[in-house]
């Protein structure tokens, strides 16, 4: 398994044990700009790109990323865990949401193993 990938499965597991929270399914998809911009209109009637988007469903939950929006590993990271606090409820309508998540993904970007970066 690559680090990257080891990494992902590390901050997946530790953010939602820190949550309380547990999935059946977890996709995560890497995909472009003009992808999320489609799935942004359609779900969210938002006719712009966008950098990642969350669905949580019974069964399976997805999160999008873009790719086009991701300089290195850590903003990856970063965009994994954005996703994934959407999916157990947290949003970023107002100042202080957005504060929570912020803080909440600098947070849990700690559990990668610095020699792993």
């Amino acid at each position: 398994m690559s680090k990257v990938r080891k990494n992902i499965v590390i901050l997946i597991e530790k953010t939602l044990a820190a949550e309380g929270t547990i999935l059946k399914n977890l996709n995560i998809i890497i995909t472009n700009d003009n992808y999320l911009k489609a799935l942004n209109r359609r779900f969210l009637k938002k006719d712009k790109p966008t950098n990642v988007i969350s669905f949580h469903m019974e069964e399976v939950s997805e999160i999008y990323i873009s790719y086009d929006r991701i300089s290195d590993t850590n903003e990856l990271y970063y965009y994994i865990i954005h996703g994934l606090l959407h999916i157990i409820g947290y949003d970023h309508r107002t100042k202080g949401q957005t504060e929570t998540m912020e803080n909440k993904c600098f947070q849990y970007l700690k559990y990668i193993p610095q020699n792993n970066l």
